[in-house]
């Protein structure tokens, strides 16, 4: 394989990734703020709205590797402009629904693009910033996910108590057409392929199987977070508008400190250091929400907990993996993802109908660290066992 260095990439392309990102967490939030009038209107059980927020990811489930292989082929920018295109497409359905079904349709729809730009940008980010900052740049990243849920929650919370879900739903399509100019500026990579015809490196199953598991699980307490956490404060009194606003604490505070996390891992305390700690602050933060009242510092520990693992994790990720082989292990590595996200907050639903106690859905976040911990262990002894080549 001959591989050609195209230098050190400059910082408009991150910030690029960030925005597109954030775009489609946007768009996968709107779901949950639209849940009170939904569930009013459409007559919708909990564990149908759970099953609507994880429809926009489920696709990812089996298109991520497609996708990544087929971006491999036609190049990353024309398969973001795609997405974008069905992205719009589906929450244009979404925002006609009459029902669940149709609400679900759409919601798939749009999920199929909003997948492939959740998996290209992290394949991307690999692409550009390999290296010894790697953490770094990939938590700047993943800013875009609480970057768009705590946008769509404060912008769309209000929309949604005066004017319903269908505003919702509409007005949530609004950043697509940015997001499509934003792929002119995403940049190239800093090492490419020049050969088709080599042949393809090989990886670990266990290596991908583990990283894509534990990926999965802890994306998986994000969505349950993100969905129910806005439910339980309305439980204990809160106004639909003051209990999103309350919600997005955790989200601000991650994306505040989630660049720090990076560095932290990279400079500070190492990478597995930072999964870690962050498991272990998260679990004990979703035990603490409603124990507390949901208090503010509370909700802040959630949000660094939550903060310390995805750019450590993704890093470590992409570090073992050669270049030719990113695009299928980020593939498998999103529809692991994917499926966690998908299935945790229908569980948490079913969870939250079943008992009738609105924080079994954060009782399950914080069962889902624990989860996390042997998923981790097997996928660092993978790491470490051989090398991924």
């Amino acid at each position: 394989m001959t591989l050609q260095s195209l230098g050190r990439p400059p910082l408009t392309p991150l910030f690029a990734l960030l925005l597109i990102r954030g775009i489609a967490s946007f768009q996968l939030q709107a779901a949950a703020v639209a849940a009170p009038s939904l569930i009013g209107d459409l007559k919708l059980t909990y564990a149908q709205v759970g099953l609507a927020m994880g429809a926009f990811l489920l696709p990812g489930i089996f298109l991520t590797v497609p996708a990544g292989l087929m971006a491999r082929r036609f190049g990353d920018r024309p398969m973001l402009r795609g997405a974008f295109v069905l992205l719009a497409a589906g929450i244009a359905l979404s925002s006609l629904a009459t029902g669940f079904p149709m609400l679900l349709a759409g919601r798939l729809l749009a999920g199929v693009g909003g997948v492939t730009i959740l998996m290209l940008v992290i394949k991307m980010t690999a692409d550009r910033y390999a290296g010894p900052l790697l953490s770094t740049a990939t938590s700047v990243v993943i800013v875009s996910w609480p970057l768009g849920t705590g946008l769509a929650l404060v912008l769309l919370g209000p929309v949604e108590t005066a004017y319903g879900w269908r505003v919702v739903m509409g007005l949530s399509a609004l950043p697509v057409l940015a997001g499509f100019a934003l792929t002119w500026l995403v940049g190239q990579a800093r090492v490419v392929a020049v050969s088709g015809d080599a042949p393809p490196a090989k990886v670990g199953i266990g290596f991908v199987a583990g990283a894509a598991l534990s990926w999965g699980t802890y994306n998986g307490s994000i969505v349950v977070m993100a969905t129910f956490l806005p439910a339980l404060f309305i439980s204990i009194g809160l106004a639909a508008e003051a209990a999103a606003a309350r919600s997005s604490i955790v989200l601000w505070s991650f994306a505040v400190v989630v660049p720090f996390c990076g560095f932290l891992a990279d400079r500070v305390i190492g990478r597995t250091g930072a999964v870690v700690l962050g498991m272990a602050l998260t679990a004990a933060s979703f035990l603490l929400v409603m124990p507390t009242g949901g208090a503010a510092w509370v909700l802040i520990l959630l949000g660094i907990g939550l903060a310390l693992p995805p750019g450590a994790l993704t890093a470590q990720v992409g570090d073992a993996t050669p270049p030719a082989a990113r695009a299928l292990v980020f593939g498998w590595y999103a529809a692991g993802s994917y499926c966690g996200m998908t299935s945790a907050p229908w569980i948490a639903g079913r969870l939250r109908d079943v008992s009738g106690d609105a924080n079994a859905p954060m009782l399950w976040g914080a069962g889902l660290m624990l989860i996390l911990v042997p998923l981790y262990g097997w996928f660092r002894w993978e790491a470490r066992r051989k090398s991924v080549s």
